[in-house]
């Protein structure tokens, strides 16, 4: 009996709402694979067809035992929200995805009418906040040089904020916009999970979704 769908009549099949795949385990300090395995919740499994990638990857439920003193294997997984969300979730690759779940799911995917659609069984949050051009945000974490030289500091969302994460911030005091080189931007670079603000704990395809509405309405408002 599969663990990760389950058949509803003869011609239609469908993920389990308690869907489970296996993962290879590696410790914090594992340079190669020892063979062990967790099964993990499944929530999304969001596939790749390039077979050179590997770019398939899944979001699943934490192991008890993966991080180890405060770390885990960055090399291998990706807390995601992880100091943000009240439960943050694993991102997995597809090459740590056991072969028979990885197929299962590839599979089924195929199978679609739209088969680069994601398996979602459990709508999993952004991992980060998503700000909208205007809007008043502060710094509360690292800049992408792994700098907290910029925390408290206040700025302007210059433009709105991308779904891998970044977002561009004009500051209030122009110091803080300053680049590596020295010279002063019009908006400096930094992740979103170093800002506080926006959309918090909402699925991308809502934040998405929403946006379209706005500029539909804007582009039906009479001018």
């Amino acid at each position: 009996m599969s663990r990760i769908f389950h058949t509803e009549t003869k011609t239609t099949t469908r993920p389990r709402h308690d869907a489970t795949i296996r993962i290879q385990f590696l410790g914090p300090d594992d340079t190669k694979w020892g063979g062990q395995w967790r099964t993990v919740q499944l929530y999304e499994f969001h596939p790749d067809y390039s077979p050179a990638k590997f770019r398939s990857y899944a979001f699943t439920s934490i192991p008890d035992d993966l991080l180890q003193n405060g770390h885990y294997h960055t090399g291998v997984y990706t807390l995601m929200g992880q100091g943000y969300l009240e439960h943050p979730y694993l991102s997995v690759r597809e090459l740590s995805i056991h072969e028979e779940d990885l197929r299962e799911l590839m599979d089924y995917c195929r199978a679609q009418p739209h088969m680069a659609s994601p398996i979602i069984i459990h709508p999993c949050p952004l991992p980060f906040p998503m700000f909208a051009k205007g809007d008043r945000v502060t710094v509360i974490g690292k800049d992408i040089h792994d700098s907290e030289g910029r925390k408290g500091q206040t700025g302007t969302i210059a433009e709105d904020s991308s779904p891998g994460g970044m977002s561009s911030v004009h500051f209030d005091n122009d110091e803080y916009n300053k680049g590596t080189d020295g010279r002063i931007y019009k908006s400096i670079g930094m992740p979103s999970i170093s800002l506080r603000k926006l959309e918090q704990g909402e699925h991308l395809q809502v934040v998405i979704s929403k946006r379209k509405h706005q500029r539909k309405s804007e582009k039906a408002a009479p001018q």
